[in-house]
C-alpha cells in the first residue's frame, strides 16, 4: 500500500463548507469518505454494504467470493461472471494488452509463492528455477477467455488476482454512491487510492501530497498535486516487501520474467478519470523500466510521475508532459 497524503488545511472564507467524514476498514486497509454535507447525507451502513458486495466478488481472501470460486474451478468450464467482475477483468485485460504483458492478472500464483498473497508463504526460500518454469506454463492472460457466455481458463492452475485494480474500482463504486446521493464536493480514499469531486474544504482544488518513497519517512510529501474531478493512484516498493536470503523482494512482479520487478522506479503515480485505471497503470509503471514507462505514458497520454532512486540514495522525479498540469504551483 502506498499513500497519497491529503493536505486539508482550512483557508479563509470557507465557513460555508460543512464537511463530514465516514471511516472504516476494508480490503486490508482503511477507507475514508469526506463530503460536504450541506445538501446530502451518506449512511455508513450503505457504504459498508457496498464494500461487502465488492469484497464478495473480488476478494481472494474470501473462499466464497466470485474470484475465489473461479480460481478453484476446473479448466475448460465456462464460468458465469457478474457485471462488475466482467468490468474489472475487462479493464485488466486491456491494460495487459497495452503494456504487452507487463501487467497480467494471472501472476497470482507467483505472488502467493513469494508470500505476498492471501495465504501464508510455504517457505522463506525463493522459488527454484524449476518452480518458475512450472509456473510459466499457466501464467499469462492468454490462458483466459472472456466472452458473452462467461469466463474460461485453459489450465486448472490459472489463478486471477485483481488486487491491482480492486481498491481503485471500489473507490469508483463509492464515488458513484456518493454522487447518487447528490453530493457535489467529496473525496473517496481507500488505502491511498483517491478520487475527488468539486472543491475541498479549503474552497479550492484538492491538494494531495505524493509520499516520499522511503519507509523511514512515512507521511512526508515528496511533491504536491492539485486535482478537480479526477482520481489518483500510487504504487511503490517501499512498504510491502520481504527479505529473502538477504535480498529485498517487493510485492510487484514482472509477469514477463516471472520474477520480482527490477525496475529502477520506486514509486509511480498516475492521474486518471477512473481510480481503477489509475491503479492498474501505476502497477504497470512499477514493472516497466523508466524509459519504457515514460514511453508508455506518452503513448496513452497519461499524466504520470515516476520516482527513481540513485545509487547514492538520492531521489529523482520524472514527469510525463500531462502531469505538469496537476503540479501545485505553491506548496
Amino acid at each position: 500500500m502506498c499513500q497519497i497524503i491529503v493536505i486539508s488545511t482550512m483557508s479563509a472564507g470557507c465557513a460555508e463548507f460543512s464537511y463530514t467524514t465516514i471511516r472504516g476498514q476494508t480490503m486490508g486497509t482503511y477507507f475514508a469518505i469526506q463530503y460536504d454535507a450541506r445538501d446530502c447525507r451518506i449512511a455508513q451502513s450503505d457504504v459498508e454494504e457496498r464494500l461487502g458486495e465488492l469484497n464478495q466478488s473480488l476478494s481472494t481472501y474470501l473462499p466464497s467470493s466470485e474470484i475465489s470460486r473461479f480460481n478453484t474451478a476446473p479448466a475448460q468450464t465456462t464460468y458465469d461472471v457478474s457485471r462488475e467482475f466482467r468490468h474489472v477483468l475487462s479493464a485488466a485485460l486491456l491494460v495487459g494488452q497495452q503494456s504487452r504483458g507487463a501487467f497480467d492478472v494471472t501472476v497470482g500464483p507467483l505472488v502467493e509463492r513469494w508470500g505476498f498473497g492471501a495465504t501464508e508463504p510455504r517457505t522463506a526460500m525463493p522459488p527454484t528455477a524449476e518452480e518458475l518454469d512450472e509456473m510459466r506454463v499457466y501464467i499469462g492472460q492468454q490462458h483466459l477467455k472472456l466472452s458473452a457466455e462467461g469466463l474460461r481458463k485453459d489450465h486448472p492452475l490459472v489463478h486471477i488476482d485483481l488486487s491491482a485494480l480492486a481498491k481503485g474500482f471500489a473507490v469508483d463504486a463509492l464515488a458513484e454512491l456518493v454522487e447518487d446521493a447528490a453530493c457535489r464536493n467529496f473525496m473517496v480514499d481507500i488505502g491511498g487510492e483517491i478520487r475527488v469531486a468539486g472543491m475541498s474544504r479549503r474552497g479550492s482544488a484538492w491538494r494531495l501530497g505524493i509520499e516520499t518513497p522511503d519507509a523511514g519517512q512515512v507521511g512526508q510529501a515528496q511533491t504536491v498535486i492539485e486535482l478537480r474531478d479526477m482520481a489518483v493512484a500510487t504504487s511503490g516498493d517501499y512498504r510491502n516487501f520481504r527479505l529473502v536470503e538477504g535480498r529485498r523482494v517487493h510485492h510487484v512482479f514482472d509477469p514477463r520474467s516471472a520474477t520480482a520487478s527490477r525496475s529502477s522506479v520506486v514509486s509511480a503515480t498516475v492521474v486518471h478519470p477512473q481510480t481503477m485505471m489509475a491503479d492498474a497503470y501505476a502497477t504497470t509503471l512499477m514493472v516497466l523500466s523508466l524509459k519504457e514507462g515514460l514511453e508508455f505514458a506518452a503513448e496513452f497520454g497519461l499524466p504520470v510521475l515516476l520516482i527513481t532512486r540513485t545509487q547514492d540514495g538520492a531521489v529523482e522525479i520524472h514527469l510525463s508532459e500531462p502531469m505538469r498540469d496537476f503540479l501545485a504551483s505553491n506548496v
